[in-house]
């Protein structure tokens, strides 16, 4: 039984924003929460969301925790868009790769430059790494459970270099503005660039991972239609 659907047309601009949405809502939402409910507790000035904010707060596993768990429903979602029929082998492969992005060398890029840059370089570059690190990841594990170490390759690539890129564009727009992590003089300037900029990243990854699956999964599909064809 193959793990595809009958190979149809695709329409890669949907691909796109379905993509982009599912992302940001299952991805970057759970990515960025922690900071986001601190900034509307901030804006209300209200403790309703303290109890959440020290449960993400206490421990950084708690966050990773919550993210895998989100990510199986775009792993899901992505398995509609792109035709991939058993989205649990998306799903396993995004819980690999997110977690062998948090814990890759990359993942700890502050501690090798700490003391060595201004805190807003080394927020730039330990963000860069985080991101970089599990998005590659990811892509690269989309790749294996395709079989194609150019579709890894391609998935780890686009989607990390995309997604470093985002970021660091939305910390340079925040910097034009005169907010910048580590001077002081914005209260909770990081939960704020942070927040934006990695839904922005997963926003933009998302949407390039799904359409770049989404094209290797189509040939795939073409691949095996001509397959079945000559077996005829």
């Amino acid at each position: 039984m193959t793990n595809l659907e009958t190979p149809k047309p695709s329409n890669y601009l949907r691909i796109a924003w379905q993509s982009a949405l599912a992302a940001g809502l299952c991805l970057g939402l759970p990515a960025t929460l922690l900071f986001w409910l601190i900034l509307f507790q901030d804006m209300n000035h209200s403790t309703f969301f303290a109890p959440f904010v020290q449960l993400l707060q206490v421990n950084g596993l708690n966050k990773i925790i919550l993210l895998m768990i989100c990510s199986l429903l775009w792993s899901f979602l992505l398995g509609k868009i792109s035709g991939y029929r058993r989205w649990w082998q998306i799903g396993l492969a995004t819980l690999l790769g997110i977690l062998i992005g948090w814990f890759s060398p990359l993942s700890n890029l502050d501690g090798w430059f700490d003391g060595k840059l201004p805190m807003h370089s080394l927020y730039a570059v330990a963000m860069c790494g985080i991101v970089f690190s599990a998005t590659s990841c990811v892509g690269l594990a989309y790749g294996l459970i395709l079989r194609s170490v150019k579709a890894a390759l391609t998935l780890a690539l686009t989607t990390g270099l995309v997604t470093v890129l985002t970021l660091l564009l939305t910390i340079i727009i925040f910097n034009q503005f005169g907010i910048r992590v580590g001077d002081g003089t914005v209260f909770l300037a990081m939960s704020r660039v942070t927040a934006t900029s990695l839904m922005l990243s997963a926003i933009m990854g998302g949407m390039v991972l799904g359409v770049g699956f989404s094209w290797f999964v189509e040939n795939k599909q073409s691949d095996n239609s001509k397959d079945t064809r000559k077996l005829q």
